[in-house]
């Protein structure tokens, strides 16, 4: 598709953007709408995440399989409408950016955040466990380099695809990244402060002081992974 624009009392076509990965095709669509998409988003992506590792025969492999077949379907799924994120250091590295309104970001953080405890929640819900109350301790460095390594590795994929011409690119290289990390890294690649908070809401009780301090290393190792793509990909979009 092409617009038409009038140059010096000509008609000339113009060639319209082409959508980039993780950014919404419609930016005038309601923020209500969009925000809705990342919520719902999320919840499916914790339903996965959660149910995973409830299910009583499960393997560090087939959560890696479910987890990351769930996100790829949902970029897929909802990546139209609001970017397909479903994780708040996406968001935020494209607010400093300059890619995305302040308004926009608040609407995002807070439907991620309340669909991953939503979807945390129904989890506990269909396998008939009840959320177990806050942990305690704080994480050690290997745990805290180790989600710090994964989101490096996450944002940097992220980061990357929204410099391709294909929106197909994004969601598998995501999934592909998302399930190796799971299966070689202890933490098994949090990577995403919206699943590390709604975490507090399954029957093993997170602890606070970890998620807080994980919510700060994945932040950290997105805001390197943006520093580092934008380096590599100077004139990237």
């Amino acid at each position: 598709m092409a617009a038409v624009e009038m140059d010096a009392g000509h008609l000339r076509l113009v060639p319209k953007p082409l959508p980039k990965c993780f950014v919404e095709d419609d930016v005038t669509v309601s923020l209500f709408r969009r925000s809705l998409a990342e919520g719902v988003g999320t919840a499916m992506l914790l339903l996965a995440v959660v149910g995973s590792g409830l299910q009583h025969e499960s393997t560090p492999v087939s959560s890696a399989l479910s987890i990351s077949g769930s996100l790829i379907g949902l970029i897929l799924a909802f990546g139209a409408v609001s970017g397909g994120h479903f994780n708040p250091t996406i968001t935020l590295m494209q607010w400093l950016s300059g890619k995305r309104r302040l308004d926009c970001t608040l609407w995002y953080l807070a439907a991620q955040v309340a669909g991953g405890l939503a979807g945390a929640l129904v989890a506990c819900a269909i396998f008939k466990k009840v959320p177990g109350p806050p942990g305690g301790g704080f994480p050690d460095m290997a745990a805290l380099t180790s989600e710090g390594v994964a989101s490096f590795g996450l944002m940097t994929i992220v980061f990357c695809c929204t410099r391709s011409t294909s929106k197909l690119v994004g969601p598998f290289a995501v999934g592909l990244w998302l399930m190796a990390a799971i299966l070689s890294t202890p933490t098994g690649s949090i990577a995403n402060p919206a699943v590390a908070v709604a975490l507090l809401a399954t029957p093993d009780g997170a602890s606070v002081s970890a998620t807080l301090m994980f919510i700060i290393v994945e932040i950290v190792g997105g805001a390197l992974a943006a520093l580092t793509v934008s380096t590599v990909y100077p004139d990237g979009g």
